[in-house]
């Protein structure tokens, strides 16, 4: 018996429509071999909501396979999602709680439906049925008391309100010829369009740390997909090209290659970030711009291949966007290119020295600062370092912390200059060159200045000085370095011998005699006065010997001797005017490198670093929302 369309129009909406259309299923049908299609065909699956643990094989063999199985299967636990998403949803209605709560239903329950009405399982009675509970989630998504951040109950992080838009676009967009499909619509779209404009720094830096910026970045990319298979304005706004700068800096942040992620690049530790998290989005973001344009499609294939063609957007979380669909964007069939990233100032998120990239013996060192500091630690100014494929300067654990006093997890000084988790640290000042790049930050009363000697040889000496100046509201401070071996004391500071191949070095330069402390992951210095305290940090194979640094002007200049020759480096926030032999310099910053018989000289000049945004205090953490702030971190 013929049932009744649920209203005019609905027998004749397209399915699939979200993330992949008609057309898209046909061309991964014809790419597959005899061989392949005959397996995904035979495939079985079960048919209940909790062990559906692969989605992405089952929504594959049910659309490009026609395996009946999958396609009973896609129906039954589509409505058993759709049941479980309607049950939790009233929460977030009367209590606040936040929609990423219920992101596995949610994502199942779009992801199946599209499926389940694209496919001939379904009968016309379940036909309507499903529209019903589509329509019923709609509804609730535009409750006046579902997740509106202006009201102020929402006090939570600006991925749930990337969630709450994400779930209006994606659901709306099941039931297009609804009568209010296009309003539902809408307002999940300016939604997120808004977030985009705001959320990301000029540079492509992110709100949240690298972790839940993709729990973000993934529903971005699977709305703006949906958005242009629905035939919105400029593609959807998927093409816009501060996303691809954002995939750029998870890109150019993530780690070398890491022995203990099974030698594959992963997210860095930065604030609420898991440890050994990698993510598909670059192996998508090549799909998705492989026509638009192939050269950086070609770089996000590389970065692809580099995480070790990781099946998810991220671990840990449930992530919505895509859920069952991925499969249709694991492998552009472009060939990777490495891309020539290199050093970076993010305004409000942070900055990333780096000497190089394309090799397994890459030193790079990334520094937390910016306003843009949503789920980290009380950890702005804070760094992490690499030194030639190894990682050496560690990052606290978001799963295991280091110090509930957060302050002191961190390779940055402790309070009273870090007094408060509000207070970040301001890039003001950025530089790089092909041997030397410079930073300086700052953070009340204290100002963190790193430089960057590098060689193009990545097994050459490429080093750091930090230089930590404290003002006399600063201290009595403890300065924390966070290294990650067994720490040997040495006549000028430490040596860290770390758990493979590359030890580092860490030579005090100032306070002249200055004796750190040893703990079993870190070293620390208690300063008394105000002033500087500068050290080197020399990565270095186990089979090389440590540089040789002589301090020069009271420690405000010093002399790096290697096997490749001298370098003298001068780093200090006022001028330091110095003539010695050959060498001579004027300037705050810079390298005068005498190597082979030749002198090469780099004065850093004017590089003051604009804010992201205009107004407000750069040294204040502020999410760019209509939502509350976030709460301040449990320090005292």
């Amino acid at each position: 018996m013929e049932v009744a369309a649920a209203w005019p129009g609905a027998d004749k909406d397209p399915h699939p429509c979200l993330y992949v259309t008609a057309q898209d299923v046909a061309r991964a049908r014809a790419r597959l071999s005899e061989a392949e299609l005959a397996a995904y065909s035979r495939m079985k699956f079960v048919d209940h909501f909790d062990g559906t643990g692969k989605p992405d094989e089952l929504v594959f063999a049910a659309l490009v396979a026609g395996n009946t199985n999958a396609e009973k299967a896609i129906v039954k636990v589509a409505f058993q999602a759709l049941d479980k998403l309607i049950a939790a949803m009233p929460a977030t209605i009367e209590k606040g709680v936040g929609p990423h709560a219920y992101s596995r239903p949610a994502g199942l329950a779009a992801s199946l439906a599209d499926a389940a009405l694209a496919g001939k399982a379904i009968t016309p009675g379940e036909r309507k049925q499903m529209l019903g509970k589509i329509v019923q989630v709609n509804t609730m998504l535009h409750h006046p008391s579902y997740w509106d951040p202006k009201t102020g109950k929402c006090s939570l992080n600006p991925n749930m309100t990337t969630s709450a838009n994400g779930y209006r676009i994606t659901f709306a967009a099941l039931i297009p010829s609804h009568p209010k499909s296009k309003g539902w619509f809408d307002a999940g779209f300016q939604g997120l369009k808004q977030e985009v404009e705001d959320w990301i720094d000029p540079q492509g830096g992110m709100i949240e740390c690298p972790h839940y910026s993709m729990v973000i970045f993934d529903q971005w990319i699977a709305a703006f997909l949906i958005a242009r298979n629905a035939g919105a304005p400029a593609d959807g706004n998927l093409f816009n090209p501060k996303l691809k700068k954002a995939i750029e800096w998870f890109g150019n942040i993530a780690t070398p290659r890491d022995a203990k992620c099974q030698n594959f690049r992963r997210q860095p530790s930065l604030g609420h970030t898991y440890a050994k998290e990698r993510t598909n989005m670059f192996g998508t973001m090549a799909c998705i711009w492989k026509d638009k344009d192939p050269e950086f499609a070609a770089r996000m294939a590389w970065m692809h291949k580099e995480q070790g063609e990781f099946n998810q957007p991220g671990i840990l979380s449930y992530y919505p966007g895509m859920m069952g669909f991925r499969r249709f964007f694991s492998n552009c069939g472009l060939q990777p290119r490495p891309p020539s990233w290199g050093s970076a100032v993010y305004s409000e998120t942070g900055v990333l020295l780096r000497n190089t990239i394309a090799s397994d013996r890459e030193t790079v060192l990334y520094l937390i600062a910016g306003r843009n500091h949503s789920h980290y630690f009380n950890d702005s100014g804070s760094i992490t370092v690499w030194g030639k494929g190894r990682e050496l300067c560690t990052e606290d654990d978001y799963q295991n912390r280091r110090n509930k006093d957060s302050r002191a997890a961190h390779s940055m000084p402790g309070k009273p200059s870090t007094y408060n988790g509000e207070r970040v640290m301001a890039i003001h000042e950025f530089s790089k060159s092909p041997v030397f790049d410079y930073v300086r930050g700052k953070r009340r009363g204290w100002q963190r200045q790193i430089a960057f000697a590098k060689d193009t040889d990545p097994l050459g000496p490429n080093y750091f000085v930090v230089a930590d100046t404290l003002d006399a509201g600063s201290v009595p401070t403890i300065w924390r370095l966070f290294l990650g071996g067994k720490i040997v004391p040495t006549a000028a500071g430490v040596t860290l011998q770390g758990p493979e191949d590359v030890d580092m070095d860490v030579i005090f330069v100032r306070p002249a005699g200055a004796k750190p402390t040893v703990h079993s992951d870190h070293i620390q210095l208690a300063v008394k006065t105000a002033g500087t305290v500068t050290v080197v940090l020399y990565p270095r194979l186990k089979t090389e010997r440590s540089p040789r640094v002589t301090p020069l002007a009271d420690g405000r200049a010093m002399k790096v001797e290697t096997p490749r020759g001298t370098d003298t480096i001068f780093l200090d926030l006022d001028p330091v005017s110095f003539k010695s032999g050959k060498i001579s310099f004027e300037g705050k910053a810079g390298l005068v490198r005498s190597w082979r018989g030749k002198q090469a000289r780099i004065k850093v000049g004017p590089c003051d670093v604009a804010p992201g945004w205009k107004g407000g205090d750069r040294e204040l953490r502020t999410i760019r929302w209509d939502g509350p702030q976030y709460p301040t971190f449990p320090d005292k």
